[in-house]
């Protein structure tokens, strides 16, 4: 059996509190494993009682910056004995804040938000903490459960809850299949995103992954996201003739909406009559 696993590491923690469901470290072990002895940029948004940071420290031993934000001014309470862990009180998605955050460390191979939980939050805080991701990096956000109760600003059918988002970044990784003249951030209109989550952004998210109450999105440079060409090895084929093929890219062809359709996205998306 694996010594120092996450498990393990909450299972003997007795100093500050903190507070994970189940499935998220099975999850975590899983995904920041390979990091491990890595000398990462942890940032967590949302600290309560500050023993997360306290975990990721044990479970990071080679970590360079662990960095933890919380809006409650009673966590400045908080105190840590190594060096390595930071704690910012104040609003993530304050200009100040950002900003104090990224004197300690410029960019972050991993993002936890575990912060108020809210709709509009979880928006906001994705849009101005993904740009700081490094290439290769990790954003979580967790306890999306939330998404679906109202008062989070949440619901099953609400289309602008924070699931609805992470859902919509789902078809923003497959941008090249639209066949249609639209945008990224034309679709994403209804959650009124900032300039800086632009294009050339959005174009570097590599991979989302859905698992119970949470949403996992890497970000690689954007040729790493294209679907690229087209391998077909063998010799052999005796239904269908496709060794020609061996090289090619994918073609999308044009596609329409039906004006119904068509009328409700102009409206969503605010396009004008005459769509480019």
């Amino acid at each position: 059996m694996q010594k120092h696993t996450l498990q393990s590491i909450c299972k003997e923690h007795n100093g500050l509190i903190s507070d994970k469901w189940n499935i998220y470290l099975s999850k975590y072990e899983h995904i920041f494993f390979p990091k491990k002895q890595v000398a990462i940029n942890l940032l967590e948004i949302g600290v309560q009682n500050g023993g997360s940071l306290e975990i990721w420290e044990k479970y990071f031993p080679n970590a360079d910056k662990i960095l933890g934000c919380d809006i409650n001014s009673d966590c400045g309470k908080i105190k840590f004995d190594t060096p390595k862990v930071h704690l910012v009180i104040g609003d993530i998605t304050n200009s100040k804040t950002l900003e104090e955050l990224l004197s300690i460390a410029p960019s972050f191979d991993i993002i936890i938000d575990d912060g108020s939980h809210t709709s509009n939050d979880i928006v906001k805080t994705f849009c101005t903490l993904f740009p700081h991701l490094k290439s290769g990096g990790i954003f979580i956000a967790e306890d999306l459960h939330c998404s679906y109760w109202k008062n989070y600003q949440g619901g099953l059918f609400y289309k602008k809850s924070s699931i609805s988002f992470f859902k919509a970044l789902v078809d923003i990784l497959n941008f090249e299949h639209w066949g249609l003249k639209y945008t990224r951030r034309q679709l994403l209109a209804d959650f009124d995103i900032p300039d800086t989550l632009d294009e050339s952004i959005l174009s570097e998210i590599h991979s989302i992954e859905f698992i119970n109450s949470m949403c996992i999105i890497t970000r690689q440079k954007r040729e790493l996201n294209e679907l690229g060409k087209r391998h077909v090895v063998g010799k052999t084929e005796l239904v269908y003739p496709v060794k020609q093929l061996d090289g090619t890219y994918s073609k999308t062809p044009p596609q329409k909406l039906k004006s119904s359709l068509f009328q409700r996205i102009k409206e969503s998306l605010k396009i004008p009559n005459k769509a480019k």
